[in-house]
């Protein structure tokens, strides 16, 4: 790869046998979540073991694991002056990519143009079938995990396979994401992208969740082979997905004004998943209550200072069934 990028951005890589997918995952787009960045440290450890325990293990392709915004990250903060999820518009990429000197960039703007040139370097390098985004998030409040796909059916398929909750309408509720840009419009190859959402922050199980997450998505796209994989990581995200909408669509977002003086209410701390009634007082704002305009289910309900998005609401669309609590009973290698 000839071109120069910020050595921390890479956080690692591992090379299969045999050609194959090409699927990076994205850790701390948001620099204040950092189970992403544990789990594909732990992921990469499992790889190594499982190489010096079994002489039969093999995988197609290759991992790359990147660390999002860099700068956020050794802030510990979500951003330093804008969203970097919210910030993958092409028309302001098209600016970015023409940029020659980084230093005239903000500083997310360096971040995505860092991003663009280590995937664009990847890209080149492997000429792989298919390329899969997998951007690792959690959210402030507790409550249970989910994955948002990009809109077309293969991104659906992958993110059924991750057995969290699957979320449609995000991309019509929000511009500017990860699920927006990474696609074959953008990159002229097979390319989709996929959100997992593994918990709440500080949680100790968000990086467990987001280890699965990997695997199970490197699975569904030819990567990693099905007997190689423990049992466990499916039964771990079936467990934590119970109760939970197989699928469910995005109804309203609130999106947060300048100097709004957004806060959730103090009379109830909500989860993900919490179920909300119209005409529930969910926060507050300069101008007074905010009400629920939606029976449904609250979800990313906004418990920090940075952030755009108050709170998401989402009804189900499809129930999980007992069968889809049942994991599957494949062989198990990969620890």
């Amino acid at each position: 790869m000839n071109r120069v990028v910020n050595k921390d951005r890479v956080i690692g890589e591992r090379v299969g046998s045999k050609p194959g997918p090409l699927m990076i995952v994205f850790a701390q787009i948001h620099g204040n979540e950092p189970a992403g960045y544990k789990a594909v440290e732990e992921l990469f450890k499992a790889i190594d073991l499982e190489y010096l325990k079994n002489d039969t293990f093999e995988f197609c392709g290759r991992i790359v694991a990147l660390q999002g915004n860099v700068k956020a990250a050794q802030a510990k903060v979500r951003y330093l002056k804008k969203d970097l999820n919210r910030s993958w518009l092409p028309k302001e990429i098209d600016r970015i990519r023409k940029t020659e000197a980084i230093e005239d960039l903000d500083p997310e703007d360096q971040e995505i143009k860092e991003n663009l040139d280590v995937i664009d370097a990847y890209i080149d390098l492997c000429k792989p079938p298919r390329v899969v985004v997998l951007d690792l998030h959690t959210t402030t409040a507790h409550g249970g995990l989910f994955t948002i796909p990009s809109q077309n059916p293969e991104a659906r398929r992958i993110g059924l396979t991750m057995h969290a909750p699957v979320l449609h309408g995000f991309l019509e509720g929000l511009k500017g994401t990860t699920l927006h840009y990474f696609s074959q419009e953008n990159f002229d190859i097979d390319m989709n992208a996929v959100c997992f959402e593994a918990g709440q922050h500080q949680s100790e199980d968000a990086y467990k969740h987001a280890v699965s997450a990997i695997i199970q998505c490197f699975k569904a796209i030819g990567g990693f082979y099905a007997k190689d994989i423990e049992v466990r990581h499916d039964q771990l995200l079936e467990e934590r997905s119970k109760g939970l909408p197989l699928e469910a669509k995005l109804v309203y977002v609130h999106h947060i004004g300048p100097e709004a003086n957004f806060r959730m209410t103090e009379t109830k701390i909500y989860n993900n998943f919490d179920p909300v009634a119209k005409g529930e007082i969910l926060a507050y704002d300069k101008n007074g209550p905010i009400e629920s305009p939606f029976d449904g289910l609250i979800l990313m309900p906004l418990y920090q200072k940075q952030g755009d998005d108050g709170f998401f609401i989402i009804q189900e669309i499809t129930a999980r069934s007992k069968d889809e609590e049942q994991p599957d009973l494949i062989a198990s290698k990969l620890s």
